[in-house]
């Protein structure tokens, strides 16, 4: 077997090969390393982490803006069903608190109280717990955005420290397709080796074999990226039919966003931490407040004739704080069951799954697509400099063989 048989028969074998290889590594680059690596600003920090705050950002107002919203989570908690759960902690501390309360501002007058009279102030303030519950839910339903901020939640949650969690969402969400980059690297390198060898066989020129290397290799990978997100319908090329990859998924990819946005995302604890920390807390608790100095203020002229101290204002304000301060010292103690109540009723990922997979095709392509568009030169660039790094070599070889 002649050196050139050789050469030509191993061409497309190696083109192939360093193909796979460098799409793999391409793709890698995307995610990886986490963070910088190099000396000063020689280095190289992957695409996505490099760039996680406005990966982030665009994630959440995708998700918020059209799968799902601060009013669409609130809506699915029933009001019976709290009224319900509060009843039973009332019927089980609620006297405790009761004559707590009274201690505070009167010691002994509890005590002093006919059991009768005790009863009709307990049943009372039961009544009026049920219509402050009620009030409670009906506000922060109407001031849901305001005080449960899901786009904020969202970045943080894919940002910054958890820079990680982002990554993951995106080798979850476009496992395939960066897969059929890698492939697709290997079955074009191998087809970049047979467009050299054939012209070498028609014009026997060298310098022919790294321009070729470079064309193919810009062509290749720029048309692997377009058949990842085109046509976005099914069409027919040539008799045959054919749809791009991350549109013909939209289901699957939909029940993929879905199950990382309910367990990585926006999961009971998140949504409760949403909700209860920082200025969504204290917006909370100002309606709280507010609402229960209104309902205090109410039923304190029918419980006054029945207690041995005067219901002024400023005591009823001082119930109220007693009130809230309880409140806060309990939230830990019921964030358990509150996390267990959102997870069973508050579904997430199938609320995510649905609409993602009524989505739009444009609008659905953005959630992946932006991942190429900001450095997908990259990817090109890389195609081309392998076909023309490739050609080269082999060039060389076959012009030193002609010698």
């Amino acid at each position: 077997m002649s050196s050139y048989l050789l050469l030509f028969l191993t061409i497309p074998v190696i083109t192939g090969l360093i193909g796979w290889f460098t799409n793999w590594a391409a793709v890698k680059m995307i995610f990886y390393p986490q963070k910088f690596i190099g000396v000063w600003r020689i280095g190289w920090q992957g695409v996505l982490p490099r760039n996680a705050l406005g990966f982030a950002t665009t994630v959440a107002k995708t998700m918020t803006g059209s799968l799902v919203s601060s009013r669409d989570l609130l809506e699915r908690v029933d009001p019976k069903e709290v009224e319900q759960a509060i009843d039973e902690q009332f019927a089980a501390h609620g006297e405790q608190f009761v004559q707590e309360a009274a201690e505070e501002f009167q010691p002994g007058a509890w005590g002093a109280l006919p059991p009768p009279m005790r009863t009709m102030i307990i049943d009372q303030i039961k009544a009026e717990t049920k219509s402050v519950t009620s009030d409670i839910i009906a506000r922060i339903r109407d001031e849901s955005d305001d005080i449960l901020d899901l786009e904020a939640l969202v970045t943080n949650e894919l940002s910054g420290q958890n820079t990680s969690k982002l990554v993951r969402l995106f080798q979850e969400i476009g496992g395939r397709e960066l897969r059929f980059i890698e492939y697709y690297g290997g079955i074009f390198g191998f087809l970049i080796g047979l467009v050299q060898v054939a012209a070498w066989s028609l014009f026997r020129e060298w310098w022919l074999m790294p321009v070729v290397g470079v064309a193919v290799g810009l062509v290749t990978n720029w048309l692997a990226i377009q058949m990842i997100f085109r046509p976005m319908e099914p069409t027919r090329y040539f008799g045959v039919t054919y749809q791009g990859l991350f549109p013909k998924r939209q289901a699957d990819i939909a029940k993929d966003y879905g199950r990382v946005a309910k367990t990585e995302i926006l999961t009971p604890h998140n949504l409760f931490r949403g909700v209860a920390e920082g200025d969504s807390g204290k917006r909370i608790a100002a309606v709280v407040s507010e609402i229960l100095a209104e309902h205090l203020h109410k039923v304190g002229p029918m419980v006054d004739p029945l207690v041995p101290v005067a219901l002024t204002p400023e005591l009823l304000d001082n119930v109220r704080d007693l009130i809230i301060d309880r409140l806060a010292n309990e939230v830990e103690t019921v964030q358990p069951q509150i996390e267990a109540y959102i997870d069973q009723k508050v579904d997430v990922g199938a609320m995510v799954e649905e609409r993602l997979a009524k989505m739009p095709k444009p609008e659905f392509e953005g959630i992946l697509r932006g991942l190429f568009e900001r450095d997908e030169w990259i990817l090109i660039t890389i195609g081309g400099a392998l076909g023309g790094g490739v050609g080269f070599a082999q060039g060389a070889v076959v012009l030193t063989l002609s010698l």
